[in-house]
């Protein structure tokens, strides 16, 4: 996974397999939590392949739901931990 836009296709095909359709599509600034297109098992589901793609471990801290209020959001948390610097932002997810 190398851009936020191989990003939105693995959200998207998590979507399709809870049928849990995206209308228009995932782009980089679709709101995830507020349409409710993420439910918990969702999540763990991506968790779990963007670190199997990727290589890296999600610090329990940076699985919150500020990290995956959009595509593009998520991809920076990726992209802190990537560098090492993790983070925490707001409540679980």
């Amino acid at each position: 996974m190398k851009t936020v836009d191989d990003l939105c296709v693995l959200i998207e095909e998590n979507l399709n397999d809870a049928d849990r359709l995206a209308s228009e599509g995932i782009a980089a600034d679709t709101p995830l939590l507020v349409s409710g297109l993420l439910d918990s098992l969702t999540i763990m589901r991506i968790v779990a392949q963007v670190e199997q793609r990727t290589g890296i471990t999600f610090p329990q801290n940076s699985v919150v739901a500020a990290n995956f209020r959009t595509p593009l959001l998520l991809w920076n948390a990726i992209a802190d931990i990537r560098a090492g610097a993790g983070q925490c932002q707001g409540e679980p997810a």
